[in-house]
């Protein structure tokens, strides 16, 4: 087949008469591939950065900004073979341009075509008036992010970036939680450190501890959950808290309904949560009656139904100066109504005496599973956490919750 006669190669289709080509020189064989559409400027408006095809036609965009600067993206062999749209977007265009550019804007669909759509001029620069309104609800937004912490706090993060390791065999960590639920029954040690103030030592099965940290990790990720709280004057406490049942607001030492830094509504106390401060506080009686054989009980460390749970997350550097637990109602307090605590996670060492005063006050090691009860003579006393111990977190707790390094704490009262 000739060059002059037949079809022209360009309309041979690969399935039919493409075959007559193959053994043709490059030289007899003519196709003429349609011309592609060169690229926008990665810069182009509301390209996003992409490399959008140009619309097969720019007439519309020519009835707008005139032959001369459109035709040059249509032009490869132009100097100015792309639109400088960055001129556009930071004013740096002729008046004319700048002008122009305000009565319309591009809007790119899923297919790469540009739509041309009219919308109102608007300034480019806010009004004295309006960036001084931005600038004060932009500082009270960022108040607000600061006082709430600006995110949600995990206390048991996903593990990532870590090295692939060997689980270890089921028998093996069988093994481990027989010889930790061993060494936790044989500490199980009551001991009454003065009237009406009560250790528990290892009182929390691990199971149980992995079930209060999945919980109050749950919790802290939702509404009302863990954020950083600062005292009245801009002090910020060391550690981060959340409140089940009310929201007790440390600025103003009071007890709310409604967390008044953010607005949520404190999540309420576990069914199970209640069930633990009540075996802790009969197991406690019976303690104090074995030892002071007193008839009344009550009277040493009075019964209470807690409405109120303080959760606190101590990093390994957090602390707790002394203070006294005394914002709750005045019937409460009269009786004596206790405190119950929960320890959970790293070791810490607590202080308590009758002053503020660290260096008169007695000091005691809570481990993790431990369980302190103050009530009765000792509601008043002042209290605090001096120092948290790195690295005593029990390993099949850490492996079970992956809670950070640091020591959750729990304290159930009363209002």
């Amino acid at each position: 087949m000739s060059r002059g006669r037949g079809k022209s190669f360009h309309h041979v289709s690969p399935g039919s008469g493409w075959k007559h080509c193959i053994d043709k020189t490059p030289s007899n064989c003519v196709y003429r591939a349609k011309s592609p559409a060169p690229d926008v400027s990665a810069n182009s408006l509301e390209a996003g950065g992409s490399n959008m095809k140009q619309p097969e036609s720019l007439d519309a965009l020519d009835s707008v900004h005139g032959n001369d600067d459109l035709h040059s993206l249509s032009t490869p062999d132009s100097k100015e073979s792309h639109l400088d749209v960055n001129r556009i977007q930071i004013g740096e265009t002729p008046k004319k341009e700048a002008d122009d550019a305000a009565s319309f804007k591009l809007k790119t669909d899923f297919s790469g075509k540009v739509k041309v759509a009219d919308i109102q001029e608007e300034s480019s620069l806010p009004s004295k008036a309006n960036a001084e309104d931005q600038a004060v609800s932009l500082e009270k937004g960022a108040k607000n992010l600061e006082g709430i912490g600006g995110f949600r706090f995990d206390i048991c993060p996903p593990k990532t970036g870590t090295p692939v390791m060997l689980k270890p065999s089921l028998l093996v960590k069988n093994r481990q939680k027989r010889n930790e639920m061993k060494l936790s029954m044989e500490a199980q040690i009551g001991s009454e450190l003065r009237s009406g103030m009560v250790l528990l030592k290892s009182y929390l099965s691990l199971s149980d501890q992995v079930k209060i940290v999945k919980a109050c990790q749950g919790y802290g990720l939702g509404p009302g959950g863990f954020y950083q709280p600062s005292y009245h004057g801009g002090g910020r406490l060391h550690l981060k808290m959340m409140c089940l049942g009310k929201n007790w607001d440390p600025e103003t030492s009071k007890y709310e309904d409604i967390r008044s830094a953010d607005g949520a509504k404190p999540p309420n106390i576990p069914t199970e949560f209640y069930q633990f401060v009540s075996k802790a506080i009969q197991d406690s009686q019976v303690i104090i009656k074995g030892n002071s054989k007193v008839r009344n009980v009550e009277a040493e460390l009075p019964w209470m139904s807690p409405n109120i749970c303080l959760v606190n997350f101590y990093s390994t550097t957090g602390k707790l100066g002394l203070h006294q637990d005394k914002d709750e109602s005045r019937e409460s307090l009269a009786k004596g109504l206790p405190v119950v605590s929960f320890s959970i996670g790293d070791s810490a060492e607590f202080l308590y005496g009758d002053h503020r005063d660290e260096d008169q006050a007695q000091k005691v090691k809570l481990e993790s599973g431990d369980v302190l009860i103050f009530g009765g003579k000792s509601r008043h006393i002042f209290h605090g956490v001096s120092t948290i111990f790195r690295d005593t977190t029990p390993k099949t707790l850490q492996e079970e919750t992956n809670i950070l390094p640091g020591r959750l704490n729990l304290t159930f009262r009363q209002y």
